[in-house]
């Protein structure tokens, strides 16, 4: 007790005699605050620190990136490289620009109107359409081997149109194709005999005799492994023939049993460890693009360049039937659908009188040029039906691309063209154009034989009309063929057919079932 009544007094004594020296009191208080906030500081600041997120490998990203994608196999075995990924990449990109050069394009009597993967486009066999697209796509490891195809299909016709590509020679490569309708038999498997590898099998029959070939995929192509013949012989027994060897003979009874039993085998049992290919779920061109860069990146280390995807310009022209991709100036446009409409017989030149209901559109004599007939740096359409090298020619000025019929010439010093209307009259007219219409400055009418007796012969100039003789008749006509330059049938020089039109407006020309073109730049 006396040891701890010594330590308090001792204690008391200390603080006695701080409590005698003068305090600051607010300078005790700002340090009191000072210290608790500086506290208070490095706890807020201890708990917003966020904890350091363990660091990616390359191989999770590269597992990230495969596992995202629609993929048909095993991914733990995928070998695609980055340069293989970036090239299916931009392979996708390029059909969704409408850029079809890395399959040698499509071919132009069985595939129209084909402006994007993305959009609708037809096949046609024996005038029958069948719209598709190629708007479906997955991944798939066919071969098994790691090598993966890109497999793309419509996604309105999924069984019968599609596109498969492989890496062949470190190039994307078309493997395999089926247009809609135009190769029937032609169907995908899985197999589940040979470790669910995928096999392309053909079935066709003829006559009283029936064709298997199947083929299977392998180092980024297609080739046949397998073809069975099964064909009905005179004696009505069934030979098959199996990689040219024959291996059964069966009666005909025999025969279709054994069909009927072929047609009841149990169907597909899936038991890989991987999506069965008949339940993979596609993703749109647009995400493969993306999964495939993301993969592509991976591979590299990020040392890959993203593939773009470039917006197709579609431009649908209203009032015509031309729809452009891409850049095509407005004017060449309206030259287009003059044409358009002459081909399709929408429109037809006159057959030399323009009151006249006769018309002519025969293709072999159809002409047209472009040419700057007045002068101004703007180049007119001109067209002709030519009997030999002469024949009515008829102007289109743009940009109203007004038509002017039955031209004869063209007076640059008053800006007038002369228009012969007449056939077995004379009919002839005196016109203007502003740029945007046609007026007419003067006209002469008579019979090429007319007699005083006959019809009488009349002029009208300057809004006024009167009858001439004969005489003061043809002073005139000739005073107006004298002033304006002769415009010849063989002005309009280029035979009017779809490639003469391509290569003077340097185009490419879809014609359509419709009649409507869908118009590109040139390559």
């Amino acid at each position: 007790m006396a040891l701890t009544l010594s330590v308090s007094l001792s204690a008391c004594e200390d603080k006695t005699a701080v409590s005698t020296e003068p305090t600051d009191i607010e300078s005790v208080e700002e340090t009191v605050e000072t210290t608790e906030a500086t506290e208070e500081a490095a706890v807020t600041e201890e708990e917003s620190t966020p904890e350091p997120e363990p660091e990616i490998t390359a191989e999770e990203k590269l597992q990230s990136a495969i596992g995202e994608m629609p993929y048909y196999g095993d991914t733990a075995n995928c070998k695609m490289t980055a340069e293989q990924a970036t090239a299916y990449a931009q392979l996708i990109a390029d059909g969704l620009a409408g850029d079809f050069s890395f399959r040698g394009g499509y071919d132009e009597g069985m595939v129209s109107d084909i402006i994007s993967w993305n959009k609708p486009f037809y096949i046609y066999e024996y005038d029958n359409a069948v719209e598709v697209d190629r708007k479906n796509v997955i991944l798939a490891d066919f071969s098994g081997d790691g090598n993966p195809y890109l497999y793309l299909y419509s996604s309105n016709n999924s069984k019968d149109s599609y596109e498969i590509y492989g890496w062949l020679d470190n190039t994307a490569k078309l493997a395999f194709d089926i247009e809609a309708n135009a190769r029937e038999g032609y169907y995908l498997y899985e197999d589940e005999n040979d470790q669910g590898k995928m096999k392309l099998t053909y079935e066709g029959a003829w006559g009283m005799a029936e064709e298997f070939i199947t083929y299977s995929f392998a180092n980024g192509a297609t080739e046949e492994i397998y073809t069975r013949m099964e064909e009905l012989k005179e004696d009505n027994s069934w030979h098959v023939t199996e990689n040219g060897i024959e291996t059964e003979v069966y009666t005909e009874d025999e025969y279709y049993a054994m069909r009927e039993e072929r047609e009841q085998e149990k169907t597909h049992n899936h038991t890989l460890p991987y999506t069965c290919f008949y339940d993979m779920t596609p993703c749109t061109l647009e995400e493969m693009v993306n999964y495939l860069n993301a993969y592509a990146s991976a591979m590299s280390d990020g040392q890959s360049v993203p593939v773009e995807i470039k917006k197709v310009d579609i431009v649908k022209h209203d009032g015509t039937g031309i729809t452009t991709k891409g850049e095509v100036p407005q004017e060449k446009v309206n030259s287009l659908e003059i044409l358009r409409q002459y081909i399709n017989g929408e429109l037809l030149i006159a057959s030399g009188n323009a009151d006249s209901s006769m018309y002519i559109a025969d293709g072999e004599n159809f002409y047209f040029s472009l040419g700057d007939i007045n002068n101004d740096d703007i180049q007119e359409l001109l067209l002709c039906y030519r009997h030999g090298e002469e024949g009515p020619v008829q102007i289109h000025f743009p940009p109203s691309y007004e038509c002017l019929m039955n031209v004869w010439g063209f007076d640059s010093t008053n800006n007038t063209y002369m228009v012969s209307q007449g056939s077995v009259c004379i009919d002839e007219v005196i016109y203007t154009y502003d740029g945007t219409s046609f007026s007419i400055v003067s006209s002469l009418e008579g019979e090429w034989d007319s007699s005083e007796d006959g019809s009488p012969y009349i002029v009208t100039e300057n809004g006024t009309t009167r009858e001439i003789n004969k005489e003061e008749f043809w002073t005139i006509e000739n005073d107006w063929s004298n002033r304006h330059t002769r415009i010849s049938a063989k002005s309009a020089d280029i035979h009017l057919d779809i490639e003469n039109i391509e290569n003077t407006f340097q185009v490419k020309i879809d014609v359509q079932s419709s009649g409507e073109w869908l118009v590109t730049g040139a390559e």
